[in-house]
C-alpha cells in the first residue's frame, strides 16, 4: 500500500505557466511549415496530403491519449495523479486546434483514400468491394463523422479543464471528503471513457485504416491507442521534469516519477503485445487481403522501420524501466518519455507514409514541414492556454493527499 498522509493546502507551492517566449517560437514554427506546405501543394500534392495526414494523426493520438489519461485519473479517483493534473491537461489542450486542422484533410481526400478516388488500374473486384463500402466511406460521411469524433473529444475535455480551472478561484470546504468533491468529475470521467474510446477507435479506422484500400484489422484501432496513450504519458512525464527542475514547486516527488515510469513500463508491455498479436495472427491466417499491409511495410528500406520499433519502442524502454531504481531519477524518466514520443512518431510514420511510397524509405521536406505546421500549432495554443495558469492545481481536492504519494515497495 502506498503511504499517503494530508498535507495543508497553504503549505503547497503552486507556480504559474509563463510561456510567452515558447508560444512566440512555436507560432513561427508553425507559420514556417504552413509556408512550405503551401509550395509543396503546388508542386507535389499527393506527397504534401499524405505528409499532412501523418502530422495530424500523430499529434491527434498524442493528444487523445493526454484526454483519456486524464479520464483515468478522475474515474479511478487516482489521488497521485492530481499533483500531474495540469500537465495532463497541457497534453490534451490543442484538441481545439485540432478540430480545426481537421478541415484541410477533406480537401485531400482523392490523393489519400483509394475508396474516394480509385487508382488507375485497380482491379474489378476491389471497386465492387469500394462500391459496396460508399454507404459509409464517403465524403460526406467521413467529414461529419470526423467532426463527431472531434466534438466528443473536445467536449470531455474542455468540460474537465473548465471545471479544473474553476476550482482554482473557490475555497475548498474542510467538511467535504475529497472523493465527493470531486463526484461530478468522477461520474463525467467514467460516462465518457467508454464514449471517447469509440470516438477515437473510429477515427483511426476512417483516417487510417482506410488508407490501405480493402485491409482491415480489428486490433489496429488498440494498436493505436496504445501508441498514443503511451505517447502520452511520455509528454505528461517530459512536462512534469520540466516543472520539478524550473519552476520550484514543492509539491513534486520523485516518487511521482517512479508511478509515471510505471506507467511507461506498463503500455510498453501493452503496446509490444497487441502489435505482436496482430501481425502473428495475420502472418498464420496468411489471407492476401490482409498481408498486404505488411508486405507494403517491410518492402525494401522500410524493414529498417521495423527493427527501429521493434528496438526503440519495446525492447530498449523495456530493459530501461524494468529496474526500480532508475525510475525515482526525473531527467531520466523525462528522457525516456521524450523517447518514447519520438518512437510514437516514428511508428505513426510507418503506419501513413508506406500506403503511397512503397519500396522506398524516403525522407521527404515536406515531413518535416507538415510536422512544424501542425506540431507546431498544437504547441502554441496549448502554450497560449496554460499561460499564467498555475501549473499544479492547487485547490484539487487530492492534491493533499497527492503531494505525500508514496510508491509502493
Amino acid at each position: 500500500m502506498a503511504e499517503v498522509i494530508a498535507t495543508p493546502l497553504t503549505e503547497l507551492h503552486a507556480p504559474e505557466f509563463r510561456g510567452r517566449r515558447m508560444l512566440v517560437g512555436w507560432s513561427i514554427v508553425a507559420l514556417i511549415g504552413f509556408v512550405l506546405l503551401a509550395i509543396g501543394l503546388a508542386v507535389d500534392p499527393g506527397r504534401t496530403w499524405l505528409s499532412y495526414l501523418m502530422a495530424f494523426t500523430f499529434a491527434f493520438t498524442t493528444c487523445a491519449g493526454g484526454l483519456i489519461l486524464l479520464l483515468i485519473s478522475y474515474a479511478a479517483n487516482a489521488r497521485w495523479m492530481s499533483v500531474v493534473r495540469r500537465t495532463m491537461e497541457a497534453v490534451m489542450l490543442p484538441m481545439p486546434a485540432l478540430v480545426v486542422l481537421f478541415v484541410p484533410i477533406l480537401f485531400g481526400l482523392k490523393w489519400l483514400y483509394p475508396w474516394h478516388t480509385p487508382p488507375a488500374g485497380t482491379p474489378p473486384h476491389e471497386l465492387a468491394v469500394y462500391e459496396h463500402r460508399s454507404s459509409y466511406l464517403n465524403t460526406t460521411g467521413f467529414a461529419i463523422r470526423g467532426f463527431v469524433y472531434l466534438g466528443v473529444l473536445l467536449v470531455a475535455g474542455e468540460l474537465l479543464r473548465r471545471w479544473s480551472l474553476r476550482r482554482d478561484h473557490e475555497a475548498v470546504a474542510s467538511d467535504i471528503e475529497p472523493v465527493e468533491a470531486l463526484r461530478r468529475e468522477r461520474k463525467f470521467s467514467s460516462a465518457m471513457l467508454p464514449l471517447v474510446g469509440l470516438a477515437f477507435s473510429f477515427a483511426i479506422i476512417d483516417w487510417m485504416m482506410s488508407l490501405n484500400g480493402l485491409w482491415s484489422s480489428t486490433m489496429y484501432p488498440v494498436i493505436l491507442f496504445g501508441g498514443g496513450f503511451l505517447a502520452a504519458i511520455g509528454a505528461v512525464t517530459v512536462l512534469t521534469e520540466r516543472v520539478w527542475a524550473h519552476q520550484g514547486t514543492t509539491v513534486l516527488t520523485q516518487n511521482h516519477f517512479h508511478a509515471l515510469g510505471r506507467m511507461q513500463f506498463a503500455f510498453v508491455v501493452f503496446w509490444g503485445y497487441v502489435a505482436y498479436f496482430q501481425l502473428m495472427l495475420i502472418r498464420i491466417a496468411n489471407k492476401p487481403e490482409e498481408v498486404t499491409f505488411y508486405l507494403a511495410r517491410v518492402d525494401g528500406a522500410w524493414r529498417v522501420f521495423v527493427w527501429i520499433l521493434i528496438i526503440g519502442q519495446f525492447v530498449l524502454p523495456f530493459l530501461v524501466l524494468m529496474p526500480k531504481g532508475l525510475k525515482f531519477r526525473p531527467r531520466a524518466m523525462a528522457i525516456t518519455g521524450g523517447w518514447l514520443l519520438a518512437m510514437h512518431l516514428f511508428d505513426i510514420y510507418w503506419q501513413v507514409i508506406p500506403s503511397h511510397v512503397q519500396g522506398e524509405m524516403v525522407f521527404h521536406w515536406l515531413d518535416l514541414g507538415a510536422l512544424a505546421a501542425v506540431v507546431g500549432t498544437c504547441i502554441a495554443v496549448a502554450a497560449w492556454r496554460q499561460h499564467r495558469v498555475p501549473i499544479i492545481a492547487e485547490r484539487d481536492p487530492f492534491l493533499p493527499f497527492g503531494a505525500v504519494y508514496r510508491s509502493p515497495l
